[in-house]
């Protein structure tokens, strides 16, 4: 490095999001390159700040995010609910009439 050169500045990628709605969600809204947290949150900052009102803003570092990865289904594997579902409740007619014919009855338990 010769004398009039500077260091090199070690950029980072931050995710910007922000709540656009009194004690909403934060939503992800867009990304920032900057050398620091502090610089990342005055760019998004003036960014947002133009367009519209917002009540908060958080830049998180891009390394610092953690996701599933996309290419292993079984990570997001849902439990089997079939009570949720409209289809659960097709034959109740059907499973009603089984149960009262399966009912014990007085004259059953003589």
């Amino acid at each position: 490095m010769q004398a009039h050169e500077s260091p090199p500045v070690r950029a980072s990628v931050y995710e910007v999001f922000a709540q656009t709605v009194e004690g909403g969600a934060y939503e992800h809204q867009f990304s920032v390159v900057a050398d620091s947290a502090d610089m990342a949150l005055i760019l998004a900052r003036e960014n947002f700040l133009r367009r519209r009102p917002i009540f908060g803003i958080w830049v998180v570092p891009r390394d610092a995010i953690t996701a599933n990865p996309p290419d292993d289904p079984d990570q997001l594997f849902r439990l089997p609910k079939p009570y949720r579902d409209v289809g659960a409740y097709r034959d109740l007619v059907g499973k009603w009439r089984r149960y009262q014919q399966d009912a014990i009855t007085p004259e059953t338990m003589i």
